[in-house]
């Protein structure tokens, strides 16, 4: 389904009970609706399960120099309105964390509990944009992005490219082919909000959130968008929040080869208690 955004067409895939707990995924920078395609049974079983495209993603509509949090945030606001009947759960990925994390805070009264997957939600700030080794790999991302889409490339031969790539082997088989039709759809502007750093500035990392939050970070010697040390400034501002470390486990903990189970169970049990 379409839903009007704040001034974009957004494409919008619900699926299950109108009267089920509403669960709301949001797909991480250059991702899309499909990075959730996978869905296991005792996570969808009997819950309203949305998943939206991002402005700029996946096939939703493109909205060059509009790609920061603030815009983000007014979308999925929107979306709630469109097709919440209650409060509804949400789940975040990386950017899609930081989205979730800044809906909860601006609009509480839609939001019954959140989900948040290694977000990067300090990195918005200029020292650790500074030290995010995550830019260059945004660069290189971009460009490869546009460069396939100008080749009209088939997703095929782009999951074929990433499998080679250095995170290729730990990325679980559908989530290759998830990331390449992702690429080829995106406005590749997304990433350069990323890599200058307006996509996450407006991050408000001091305001409360009430809804009940568990944050997954990912192992800090994998790259992890939320390490030990943004733990510790959460701790001090927002005791409340429950942070979980899964040792072993990359970023795209949910799209790990080897530990997506670990993600499962997390969420499982998150679902079993709020929703």
């Amino acid at each position: 389904m379409w839903v009007d955004g704040d001034g974009v067409a957004l494409n919008v895939e619900v699926r299950g009970p109108d009267d089920g707990p509403t669960v709301v995924f949001l797909h991480g920078v250059s991702g899309s609706v499909e990075t959730y395609g996978w869905l296991p049974e005792a996570v969808t079983a009997g819950r309203r399960i949305v998943r939206i495209d991002l402005r700029g993603h996946g096939r939703s509509e493109r909205a060059p120099g509009t790609y920061e949090i603030g815009a983000y945030t007014a979308d999925v606001v929107a979306v709630l309105g469109a097709v919440a009947q209650r409060p509804a759960i949400l789940v975040g990925h990386s950017l899609g964390g930081v989205i979730a994390w800044t809906v909860a805070q601006r609009a509480p009264q839609l939001v019954s509990a959140v989900l948040l997957e290694d977000p990067p939600l300090y990195m918005g700030e200029p020292a650790e944009h500074a030290a995010n080794g995550a830019v260059p790999l945004f660069v290189s991302l971009r460009d490869l992005a546009a460069d396939w889409q100008y080749q009209g490339l088939e997703e095929d031969a782009v999951a074929a490219l990433l499998a080679k790539g250095p995170m290729g082997a730990a990325l679980a088989p559908d989530a290759l082919v998830s990331r390449a039709r992702a690429l080829l759809l995106m406005d590749p502007g997304v990433l350069d909000a990323a890599i200058d750093r307006s996509a996450l500035a407006p991050t408000d990392v001091a305001a409360p959130v009430a809804a009940p939050t568990l944050l997954l970070a990912a192992d800090d010697a994998l790259g992890s968008a939320f390490p030990s040390v943004h733990a510790q400034r959460m701790a001090a501002t927002h005791p409340e929040v429950e942070v979980v470390r899964l040792e072993g486990v990359g970023h795209s903990i949910h799209d790990d080869r080897e530990r997506r189970d670990s993600y499962v169970d997390a969420l499982t049990r998150f679902l079993e208690v709020h929703g």
